[in-house]
């Protein structure tokens, strides 16, 4: 990437620098992709081909180079590139030892030049017809390269074969002047990730606005505001500001209306901009940038705020969850609770609504286990209601398999809204090691969510013992065990078990989870096995129910 006068750029709009810059120089300048990868790339061809030492060997390599450039853009690759180098590969044809006859190289002479005016012309193509000679005026060029042209291209009799020499020469001269000098002082390597499309930007800057306009209504609604009359009291400024138009553009009566004619358009902006690639980084960056969202934590379950939140953004997450970007947030979420850099309401509230998706998820799918259910018993039941683009309803039927399964819809993110979308959140052991490598208090909650998710699956004591040890690990448990003391008058055990994360990465890999106690330590299972008589990988065990001794097992894994 650099910056370029190009003659035939494609343009793409560089980000604002906060660095001030000569206005003046700032007008000459766009940014263009090139073929080359970098200035020192360009620099390379340069010197090979007009440096102090250049040869015959090194314009070679240039011409070499300049093939891969035009590889790589094709009818992109920059016009006078391109006519440099027919006039330097006839060039390297004509010396003294060339297999080329004079009037082969005339001929290849005369090629070259109505190649060269051929590509330098297309610089100056406009709608408005003009001679070659205005063009050539226009580029600076000689009129006798016009006429030289003229009698390659049309001529009985092709000009001599030193005046065909010198022309390229010339030709050569005018190419360093006219464009690589040129080049040479004025490129500069652009960071490709600072380079945005122009329909890119336009679809952040529209996404951004809505979900400003979004976390300044949810930060009224959550004060009690219903309208932009009480909203004034409580909110001011450009955010103020900017919901009222929204408001009133919108003839809302009240400020709830608000979210839901939000989420619709951002729904709708992913529909029409499906081109763009990235469209998940645009929208949950414009998520992690909002303000009062990323303030609340926590919140009770039963408590009303808790309902009032959830319920002003259920159409929200469920857009998230249909267009896919919900992963990705959620995953930013874990990021930031873990950065030790961020501030700490930021990462409380990350992890706040990262366990609010996680339940989400879980109720979710406790819903499709007991459809699925009742699909195999009774094949004739009624189907709920089924869109893709039902995101402010959910189905009865729905709603009933909800209320069924013991699903609090007033404190739940109800992310779907049939069970027949294949929607299922599952995690990895590995990724839950790489979680406790960098666990602290604000995503021990999260990783404790996310136990019943693991693949292979936990079992029950697994998942009670990893929610304890990390309890203990964070000390989660330390006070309401010193009130329990304080009650009974019972002393704390001064033998207590300390766990640390290594302890649960241990468990973890060695996937015998169960039978690790929680008031001591689980002692080396290898050492309980000294007493027993073995068989090579057969071991006599001391129990007489053999379903708990699988035929196979290795003295470990008991």
């Amino acid at each position: 990437m650099h910056l370029d006068k190009d003659d035939n750029p494609t343009d793409i709009q560089l980000p604002s620098d906060p660095v001030e810059k000569d206005p003046q120089e700032c007008t000459k300048r766009r940014t263009v992709v090139g073929p080359w990868k970098n200035v020192s790339e360009f620099n390379k061809v340069y010197e090979w081909l007009f440096g102090e030492n250049y040869s015959a060997a090194s314009r070679q390599q240039a011409l070499s180079q300049i093939r891969i450039w035009n590889l790589r853009r094709s009818t992109q690759c920059p016009a006078a590139v391109l006519a440099t180098a027919v006039i330097v590969e006839v060039q390297q044809k004509d010396h003294a030892e060339s297999i080329y006859s004079g009037e082969d190289l005339q001929i290849l002479y005369a090629n070259a030049f109505t190649r060269f005016f051929n590509f330098m012309s297309s610089i100056m193509q406009t709608h408005n017809m003009r001679t070659m000679y205005q063009t050539a005026k226009e580029l600076g060029l000689e009129s006798f390269v016009v006429d030289l042209r003229h009698i390659c291209a049309h001529g009985q009799v092709l000009p001599p074969l030193q005046v065909l020499r010198n022309t390229a020469e010339y030709c050569i001269v005018w190419l360093h002047d006219y464009y690589w000098r040129t080049q040479l002082d004025s490129m500069k390597d652009v960071d490709a990730s600072r380079i945005r499309r122009k329909d890119r930007t336009e679809l952040d800057d529209k996404v951004s606005g809505l979900f400003d306009i979004y976390d300044t209504a949810l930060e009224g609604h959550m004060k009690g505001a219903t309208n932009v009359k009480t909203l004034k009291r409580l909110i001011h400024g450009k955010r103020f500001h900017n919901l009222k138009e929204y408001y009133q553009t919108n003839n809302f009566e009240k400020l709830q209306d608000c979210f839901n004619h939000i989420v619709q358009e951002l729904y709708g902006l992913v529909k029409r901009d499906v081109i763009i690639k990235d469209v998940s980084t645009i929208y949950v960056g414009a998520l992690l940038r909002m303000r009062y969202f990323f303030s609340v934590s926590g919140l009770e379950d039963n408590s009303k705020e808790m309902e009032l939140l959830i319920s002003a953004n259920q159409t929200l997450f469920r857009m998230l969850a249909i267009h896919g970007f919900l992963d990705d947030f959620f995953f930013a979420l874990i990021d930031i609770a873990e950065s030790p850099i961020v501030e700490a309401t930021k990462r409380k509230s990350a992890s706040f609504w990262a366990v609010q998706i996680i339940k989400g998820f879980k109720a979710f799918r406790q819903c499709k286990q007991m459809f699925k259910a009742e699909m195999d018993e009774n094949t004739n039941i009624k189907e709920p209601s089924f869109s893709f683009n039902n995101l402010t309803e959910i189905s009865e039927g729905t709603r009933e398999l909800y209320i069924y399964s013991g699903v609090g819809m007033k404190k739940t993110l109800l992310i779907g809204d049939h069970f027949r979308r294949p929607w299922v959140w599952v995690f990895e052991r590995d990724f839950l090691e790489e979680r406790l490598e960098a666990a602290n208090e604000y995503t021990a909650p999260i990783l404790k969510g996310i136990l019943p998710l693991i693949v292979p699956a936990l079992n029950s004591n697994e998942i009670q013992t990893f929610t304890e040890l990390i309890d203990c690990y964070f000390n989660a448990n330390v006070e309401a065990q010193f009130e329990d003391s304080v009650k009974s008058k019972k002393p704390v055990k001064d033998n207590e078990a300390v766990y640390t994360a290594e302890d649960l990465l241990k468990k973890l890999k060695k996937n015998d989870i169960s039978k690790m106690e929680i008031d001591h330590p689980a002692e080396n299972q290898l050492e309980q096995c000294d007493n027993l008589k073995s068989y090579g990988l057969w071991t006599e065990v001391e129990d007489d129910d053999w379903k708990s001794s699988p035929l196979g097992r290795v003295p470990w894994e008991l």
